[in-house]
């Protein structure tokens, strides 16, 4: 089973999963107009394997969280993908380490708009939180004990960087771990709802 795999959170992420769910190729396209990039280099990188659309088992896609933008690219590509046969799984990034089996964590990401999003989990619970740049330094304080995880260093900023603190990046997990997670994404044999920061009539609200 041959998969594409693609992720447009924030910079445009495209894989290519072999039959055992090992990487065949995994490139992030960065500094690049997502619309302009996403079709062309799927294409391309199908053909320097020789492969056409109708090989294609399958498509994964990050469901967020992120921005109505971004998440609708990938989201309208998978559904054209759809319409040739192809399934179409999705599952949200704050997912990766509960799926590696990390019991409990804290994953964060800049969300815009003067706010950063945080999920929290544990064996017993998970919640979602929209912090205000004033409260980030306090907010981050009382993590001190927790094991925190970002999807990457551009879904971060100056001030989460200049925190001090260490994160583990879940994008780096996927790339290393690629087998385990998308074994248990197939398995759900579910398409998760994109996940926004906002609601779209929130997102392109103008700031006051």
């Amino acid at each position: 089973m041959t998969i594409l795999y693609i992720d447009s959170t924030y910079d445009i992420s495209v894989g290519i999963l072999d039959e055992k769910l090992g990487w065949k190729f995994l490139n992030t396209f960065s500094g690049q107009k997502a619309s302009s990039v996403l079709q062309k280099e799927t294409h391309k990188i199908l053909d320097e394997f020789g492969l056409k659309i109708t090989d294609l088992k399958a498509v994964v896609t990050v469901a967020g969280p992120g921005f109505y933008t971004g998440l609708r690219l990938s989201e309208g590509f998978a559904d054209v993908l759809s319409f040739n046969g192809l399934k179409h799984f999705s599952f949200y990034s704050h997912t990766i380490p509960w799926l590696l089996d990390y019991e409990q964590g804290v994953w964060l990401t800049k969300a815009y708009r003067g706010e950063y999003f945080f999920h929290h989990w544990d064996s017993q619970s998970s919640k979602n939180e929209l912090v205000l740049l004033k409260d980030l330094t306090s907010y981050l304080e009382n993590l001190k004990e927790q094991k925190l995880f970002i999807h990457s260093d551009v879904a971060i900023d100056e001030h989460i960087k200049k925190s001090g603190f260490v994160f583990t990046s879940t994008k780096d997990l996927l790339g290393l771990s690629p087998n385990i997670i998308f074994n248990k994404v197939l398995k759900s044999s579910s398409k998760v709802e994109s996940f926004y920061f906002r609601a779209p009539e929130d997102e392109f609200k103008a700031n006051p």
